[in-house]
């Protein structure tokens, strides 16, 4: 009976820090050596993305319920300058990326890659999905594991990171 009681409790922590999420600074660390594939098919190296001002890495993948809820709740009238701010990689297929474009119009114009082999998010060391990023010059500054629970709170994380700089052009 106590070992059922411990599992019990062991998967009502490991639910609540799955459906909370959780956002830490961290020491920066640059951006590591990766490549993704773009929607039309070329290769990117982690290299080629910007190098100036402060932009967010969005890793999703595509059958999950928590990315499908953060993508839903990212309208343009509330982030209306994400679309050049941030880097969509998905941990799927080229087609599984072009399918998440066509289902989130208001992201579409952003930056999508594709991580089939999740090559990238084993190279960053994330741990869950959906995870933002904030990159400033090759360099990860800070983390956000998971949905926050409380989408004003989100909101402000990700404009106020868009906000301190203009928004990286290219590299």
């Amino acid at each position: 009976m106590k070992s059922l009681s411990k599992i019990s409790l062991a998967l009502i922590c490991t639910a609540i820090f799955t459906l909370v999420g959780s956002l830490w600074a961290m020491d920066p660390v640059p951006l590591p050596s990766f490549q993704v594939t773009s929607v039309d098919g070329q290769t990117v190296k982690s290299s080629d993305l910007p190098s100036k001002g402060n932009w967010l890495l969005i890793y999703v993948t595509p059958k999950s319920h928590f990315c499908d809820e953060m993508l839903k709740s990212m309208k343009k009238e509330q982030y209306p300058d994400l679309p050049l701010s941030a880097i969509f990689i998905v941990g799927g297929s080229v087609d599984e990326v072009k399918n998440l474009q066509a289902k989130y119009p208001d992201l579409a114009a952003a930056s999508w890659y594709a991580d089939p082999a999740r090559a990238a998010f084993a190279q960053m060391k994330l741990h869950g999905v959906p995870t933002v990023v904030g990159v400033n010059q090759q360099t990860m500054k800070w983390i956000v594991n998971g949905v926050i629970p409380d989408p004003a709170n989100f909101k402000a994380i990700l404009n106020s990171w868009i906000q301190q700089q203009a928004p990286p052009a290219s590299k």
